[in-house]
């Protein structure tokens, strides 16, 4: 494996939060002034984008695709602290904040205002997706007046994706920022459904707008589903299409739904205080307040506020409530809200650089995306990333999730190298995928070198299923305290490990980690949850542990301590020339 080389052709551009996004950006004196700026700027092969230096930006970075050796680069300039990306919303501000009950405070209410009517061809057919031994069955009704749903569930599995309902194509790109969607539904019994999206129909299955949850009773109740609109692209090849999709699967058997769909709208919002998706962290004074928590401690009920700093979302009334002893912004200088989104998401972009950025407090992943060729993340840091909800077990346990740079599905010829990361709520560094016959993850020629990782969960996160993983370099980097971190307490499964295997099924290939320091951890240095080791190789690592704590979790419960490291480098032959201490 060899370094990615890349020589820069092209315009530059620069971005400043003095700037102005009529201006041509083409010199730091007529700079563009905002993400939207560049996302929907005409972008070629081999330009620069510059951020100054000491500014911040928020919302979600679309990066564009550059060519083979005419990469697209995103980095730096001026003087002082590196260009800032925030995945957070700042709620900083005292009149941000009301008083709803003793001690419970709120973001300030803001209720979007309905305007005109869209299509959602919610006239057109729909389709049922179910995993083998499932049995969902369903009819459709449709005229002029009537859309409507009646589903009868006698076997619909335990998880969501079991069981998946594709709705007619819509024209997404068109759509506003936000919009409303009004729809009637009963059942033989009281059940929560997740939210409706719009969604990619194939791989990587992004999701244009997604829907808050909602709570149906056996009488009719109409619903007001606010959808927010991200700005996710068609890849470039493929037959894709944006459709209504459901994800319905474990829903109890005999249940009955019926569902009328009833209109689409554009709607306004107040955007400073309306969080249609999940608050996955609070920040308070950048993680250096003293008085509480330095993070807030996420709760899944209101009436689970109990002690300061206690939080909970509500997807329902887009806002959060937060359990303090007066308004928080009395005693804060700075509260972040971190917004479950991925704060710089390049799925399927290729040929890309970042140099010299940071990016801080998204509830998803700072860099994250599926089935990337040729990105290059170097002297970047990353914080305060991850929390947000994912999904919710059949049994009513949440996960959470948020990597600092993941790579999904298909990775190629990418290169991690000189980054800082602290404060993960999953892994500092990852690439994990899930194919399928059809199409497989294909992860080849991906390098993480000379990285410095502390207070993650995982400082590196492997697993892939269903797929190939050939030559992936993990080398030089300083890894110390794995799950020392400020979710660690909060997680449902606190593990606390710098190399985290999952399962693995995928064939791998001279998978090497080697000359690192893995310093600390509050479970093991190493977890490995199936024999891979035909295409890993461990050398010259560092490994440093608490006294009397293991440092190999192998195959479940077997456990390799200090005193008993030289046999997992003798039996299993894992390990050579590295130290244990």
């Amino acid at each position: 494996m060899s370094a990615l080389s890349f020589q820069a052709f092209g315009a530059v551009y620069y971005v400043s939060p003095n700037g102005n996004d009529q201006n041509d950006g083409l010199s730091p004196q007529t700079a563009w002034a905002s993400i939207q700026r560049v996302n929907t700027a005409e972008i070629q092969p081999g330009d620069q984008i510059l951020w100054e230096r000491g500014g911040i930006w928020r919302g979600i970075l679309r990066p564009h695709p550059g060519q083979p050796g005419h990469p697209v680069t995103y980095g730096a300039y001026g003087t002082g602290e590196k260009p800032v990306f925030y995945g957070s919303a700042d709620a900083s501000k005292r009149e941000y904040w009301v008083e709803v009950s003793p001690n419970i405070w709120a973001t300030r209410e803001t209720k979007p205002e309905i305007l005109d009517q869209l299509n959602g061809n919610f006239s057109e057919k729909w389709s049922v997706y179910q995993e083998k031994g499932m049995d969902v069955s369903f009819t459709q009704t449709l005229d002029e007046k009537l859309k409507k749903l009646e589903i009868n569930f006698q076997n619909a599995g335990k998880a969501r994706n079991q069981v998946q309902f594709w709705g007619p194509a819509v024209n997404a790109a068109d759509f506003p920022k936000t919009m409303v969607l009004k729809m009637k539904a009963r059942a033989n019994h009281p059940l929560t459904l997740p939210g409706i999206t719009i969604s990619l129909n194939k791989a990587p299955w992004t999701g244009k707008a997604i829907a808050s949850s909602l709570d149906v009773t056996e009488e009719w109740k109409t619903f007001d589903l606010i959808l927010e609109r991200n700005d996710t692209e068609l890849p470039a090849e493929g037959n894709y299409r944006f459709v209504w999709h459901w994800s319905l699967g474990g829903i109890q058997p005999g249940t009955k739904l019926e569902v009328i769909f009833l209109s689409l709208h554009e709607a306004n919002v107040d955007r400073s205080l309306f969080f249609p998706v999940d608050i996955g962290n609070i920040i308070f004074d950048h993680g250096n307040f003293k008085k509480y928590h330095r993070c807030g401690i996420k709760k899944w009920s209101l009436d689970d506020l109990k002690k300061p700093g206690d939080y909970f979302y509500d997807p329902k009334a887009c806002r959060v409530f937060l359990f303090w002893d007066e308004n928080p912004a009395n005693t804060c200088e700075s509260i972040e809200l971190a917004i479950r989104s991925t704060v710089i998401n390049q799925s399927g972009k290729h040929d890309v650089i970042y140099e010299n950025l940071a990016v801080a407090y998204g509830a998803a992943h700072g860099f994250g995306g599926a089935n990337t060729k040729r990105i290059t993340i170097r002297e970047c840091d990353l914080y305060y990333i991850g929390g947000g909800h994912q999904f919710t077990h059949p049994n009513g346990t949440p996960v959470r999730f948020g990597n600092a740079i993941e790579f999904w599905n298909s990775a190629e010829e990418n290169l991690v190298e000189n980054c800082r990361i602290w404060e993960i709520y999953d892994a500092a560094l990852t690439n994990q995928g899930k194919g399928s016959e059809a199409e497989p993850s294909i992860q080849k020629n991906i390098i993480y070198r000379n990285n410095l990782i502390k207070n993650a969960e995982y400082s590196f996160e492997y697993w892939n299923r269903d797929g190939i993983t050939e030559n992936i370099l993990f080398e030089n980097n300083i890894c110390l305290d794995a799950g020392v971190c400020w979710s660690h307490a909060q997680r449902p499964n606190p593990n606390g490990a710098h190399m985290m295997f999952y399962f693995n099924s995928a064939d791998t290939k001279n998978f090497v980690v080697r000359n690192n320091q893995f310093s600390r951890s509050t479970e093991v240095a190493l977890r490995m949850e199936n024999d891979w080791r035909n295409g890993l190789t461990l050398e010259n690592n560092k490994y440093q542990q608490y006294e009397n704590a293991p440092v190999i979790r192998w195959l479940g419960k077997n456990y390799f301590t200090k005193e008993t490291f030289s046999l997992w480098q003798k039996d299993l032959g894992m390990d050579q020339n590295s130290t244990c201490e």
